[in-house]
């Protein structure tokens, strides 16, 4: 058990401290590129020998921002920029931005705007409808310009045989992260929520080799002990971010275990497997076309819900919170059929606004400590 919580520890000073990560690697005369939410070809950096280092906004006020944005924008766009504009990003060689919802594709426009060359954008255009050829025809295209951004950006030519090693090493690791979600539910005595935020969020600031190797040694000690579920309200999350520490603190008051996510910035960025042989581009593509069940991404026959009721019934959890993040139009058009597809299913859901701008989550405070009696 002390070896265990050594083990967390370590994960949380790097979670907790991204920009001491940052300098790091600049010390070490590497490359930095930051990668933005969500679905982006990252093993495209690290082919390239820079250091990929996750950007998803952070806790805070916009001020500087909302000279770009409208109130009614996501907080993650809006923290994004604030961090650029203030300094925080300092040092990145480049800024990787998707164009997957409305948001995001004006955020990339704004991100020009306001750092123009200091940190150059690399766009990433997905193709939407990934089920037909024309789909994954467009994908492969827009990765290669994608690889000519990220050259320019490392200052490196990336090689097919770089590109399938790291397309082998992300997907190794994305394995050893579905085995730390499952390991962490089932053992929240010893991982609190908390514990398990700080390991997942340290996989965007360190580089993949280094973080898998803590987290299959952790997860060999987790294997170790028998489950410790008992007493504990064990649900499912579902939306695009827990890591609002005063929702995480409400969470491991109430004895909530996460038994299982449908989170964007968790188990849904752990779910693609690519092909690891012949041209890395176009496995990179095809990866990006085999994803489903995402309610950010095309889903015409909503398979998200049933999915989610899926995901629910066999991870044993008593209920689902759904993190609703605040002005996120994917979200907000999900979370009723959601919540309705739940509730036809006999789960109980609670749906819980959260945004990286809010400063009071008492009303959440009191909506979980219900909730937890629910689930008696």
């Amino acid at each position: 058990m002390a070896e265990i919580k050594e083990m967390l520890a370590g994960f949380v000073e790097v979670a907790n401290n991204p920009k001491a990560q940052l300098d790091k690697y600049l010390a070490e005369g590497k490359r930095v590129i930051g990668v933005g939410p969500y679905h982006v070809p990252e093993e495209l950096v690290h082919a390239a020998g820079a250091v990929p280092f996750g950007v998803w906004g952070a806790i805070g006020s916009s001020d500087n921002a909302k000279k770009y944005f409208p109130p009614f924008y996501c907080s993650i766009c809006q923290m994004t920029l604030e961090m650029g504009m203030t300094g925080k990003l300092n040092g990145l060689s480049g800024m990787m931005i998707t164009g997957l919802c409305d948001t995001l594709r004006a955020f990339s426009q704004n991100w020009k705007a306001a750092m123009g060359t200091k940190i150059p954008m690399i766009y990433v255009s997905n193709s939407q409808n990934r089920f037909i050829e024309a789909g994954r025809t467009y994908a492969i295209d827009s990765y290669k310009e994608v690889k000519r951004g990220v050259e320019e950006c490392s200052n490196a030519i990336i090689e097919n045989d770089d590109m399938l090693a790291s397309i082998k090493l992300y997907n190794e690791w994305r394995a050893a992260m579905r085995e730390f979600v499952e390991l962490a539910g089932t053992h929240p005595a010893e991982v609190s929520v908390a514990d398990r935020v700080a390991v997942i969020n340290a996989g965007y600031y360190e580089l993949k080799e280094e973080h898998l190797a803590r987290v299959k040694a952790l997860n060999a000690e987790l294997a170790k002990l028998p489950e410790s579920t008992a007493g504990f309200n064990k649900i499912v999350l579902s939306g695009i971010y827990e890591d609002i520490p005063a929702i995480v603190e409400i969470l491991d008051t109430n004895k909530y275990a996460v038994v299982a996510d449908d989170l964007a910035k968790e188990s849904r960025a752990f779910s693609r497997e690519v092909p690891e042989a012949g041209c890395a581009i176009e496995a990179l593509a095809d990866g990006w076309c085999n994803l489903k069940e995402d309610p950010e991404l095309f889903d015409p026959k909503k398979a998200h819900l049933a999915a989610l009721v899926k995901k629910a019934k066999e991870s044993g959890a008593q209920g689902v919170v759904i993190l609703l993040a605040k002005f996120c139009d994917p979200e907000e058009f999900e979370a009723p059929l959601a919540t309705k597809e739940l509730r036809e299913a006999g789960i109980p859901v609670v749906t819980i606004e959260v945004d990286q701008s809010t400063e009071s989550y008492e009303q959440a405070r009191t909506q979980l400590e219900t909730f937890k009696e629910l689930l008696a």
